[in-house]
């Protein structure tokens, strides 16, 4: 997989749709972004600690929450030197189109 890089997005609200699996898509978020939004018509699992490609669960990504089928969850971004800019989602099973939604507040 390629990392999804939306660090240079200086246009919000940014609504961005991609095809995702099992495995976790990476994302870069830009430093300006106050708010993210992820979701899907499929359930998914999201992290911030692991690599593109990296499997949730097991010996890949330990740390990681999910989202269920049909929902979308906003996320608060910490603007300062702590703020963590990296996004990894992927479904619990199978493929889908994953929908973000990056906002500058």
């Amino acid at each position: 997989m390629a990392i999804i890089d939306l660090s240079n997005t200086n246009t919000y609200p940014y609504i961005k749709r991609v095809s995702i699996t099992s495995t976790a898509q990476e994302i870069t978020i830009p430093a300006a972004a106050t708010r993210i939004s992820i979701g899907s018509s499929a359930a998914l699992y999201f992290a911030n600690e692991g690599d593109d490609g990296d499997a949730f669960g097991g010996v890949g990504i330990a740390n990681y929450a999910f989202i269920p089928a049909n929902n979308i969850l906003a996320i608060d971004m910490e603007t300062g030197r702590q703020s963590n800019r990296k996004l990894l989602v992927g479904t619990q099973s199978g493929s889908a189109d994953l929908s973000i939604i990056i906002e500058k507040q």
